[in-house]
């Protein structure tokens, strides 16, 4: 008989570990293994046995199998509440065992509760997120519930009326609406439902325009956005996944430097045509060719000026899983190819500082 002794509280992060400890009375029975069954909607996704550690219990963490199975909502543009539905999953976790009847017979795999059959002792169903739980935290392995999802400053955020922008926020019970104020152009406010929420923040969004400052309140807690007009340099807006799983936004007006590597492959080709009936002197007749040319863009940008908080917060675009630029109507995906960056140099002379952050276009143009 299977007993379930410890259990992860949900919902939880996938980026650390989901630990259930389990023990059973048949654990000393040849051959014998824990079996997880880890199921969607019914369907089987995958089985893992494990044999009884020393202290003759099994330790399962299925984390990282979760998480292969979290992609993220596309939703910069939504104008609505957008709930969740790739970035938030909800799995079953189910225990059984297989044992045999000696060292050398077949082994029958069973419930869990004494009967032949796939794994059946459930668990608390797994909700999950692609969010990253710091293991240093000296608390737990488990993601500790805020409002908002989101590390981004309360104020010093600036958006331009053509740019897109969504804050999400996990309920726990104690929200009922969110209120985005545009200073001038009105209010929106939006019903929140337990669990994740997306909001729409920008003015783009819900189609609002001549606003100066945007503020949302979320509880007792105010964010703001100041409008900024694209001048002198081209502006470069990224949305990238932060450390909860959720989208964040950051642009900035500097100058962008690109640089394009080309890498030529070529073959020798004889003066002389071998393949006519009169092979005649022919100087435009190439030696050598190319039969493969690619293309590869590298575009560096600096931030403007940063204070502490917003860097830290911006690192996440640096570590992010996934990064794209808007453009116009358009997001397209990018890859970040910092190798590594700076926090800070020196903590009591430097106040603010910049990054500079190179990343390609996931999708180059074909070579020739």
């Amino acid at each position: 008989m299977i007993n379930v002794n410890a259990q992860p509280p949900y919902p939880n992060a996938t980026y650390t570990h989901l630990l259930y400890t389990i023990t059973s009375t048949q654990s000393g029975q040849p051959q014998y293994q824990y079996v997880m069954d880890v199921k969607q909607g019914g369907t089987l996704l995958t089985r893992i046995r494990q044999y009884p550690n020393p202290a003759a219990a099994g330790i399962f963490d299925p984390s990282r199998i979760l998480n292969d199975y979290i992609t993220y909502d596309p939703n910069w543009k939504t104008a609505t509440n957008a709930i969740p539905v790739s970035s938030v999953q909800t799995f079953d976790i189910l225990f059984g065992e297989e044992y045999g009847t000696s060292v050398s017979s077949s082994v029958v795999l069973y419930d869990g509760s004494g009967s032949p059959g796939a794994p059946g002792v459930a668990t608390t169903p797994a909700e999950v997120f692609g969010a990253v739980v710091d293991p240093n935290n000296g608390i737990s392995f488990n993601w500790q519930a805020q409002e908002v999802l989101s590390n981004i400053p309360t104020t010093e955020n600036f958006i331009t009326e053509d740019e897109y922008q969504t804050l999400s926020i996990y309920n726990d019970g104690s929200l009922t609406t969110a209120t985005v104020n545009y200073n001038p152009g009105g209010q929106s406010v939006y019903n929140l439902q337990n669990g994740f929420n997306t909001i729409p923040v920008g003015g783009k969004n819900i189609g609002v325009t001549g606003w100066n400052t945007i503020t949302v309140s979320v509880g007792s807690t105010n964010y703001t956005w100041t409008k900024v007009e694209n001048c002198n340099y081209d502006r470069v807006r990224f949305a990238f996944i932060n450390k909860f799983g959720f989208w964040d936004f950051f642009g900035w007006n500097l100058p962008i430097r690109k640089t394009t590597t080309i890498t030529r492959q070529s073959l020798t080709r004889p003066m002389v045509n071998y393949s006519s009936q009169l092979s005649v002197y022919n100087n435009e007749r190439r030696g050598k060719d190319y039969y493969n040319i690619q293309y590869n863009d590298a575009i560096n940008v600096s931030t403007d000026w940063l204070d502490q908080s917003q860097a830290n917060w911006l690192s996440e675009l640096l570590e992010s899983p996934s990064v794209f630029v808007q453009d116009g109507d358009l997001f397209n995906p990018v890859v970040i190819t910092n190798g590594s960056y700076v926090h800070n140099t020196n903590k009591k002379s430097q106040k603010t500082f910049q990054y500079d952050i190179t990343f390609q276009y996931a999708n180059q143009q074909l070579g020739r």
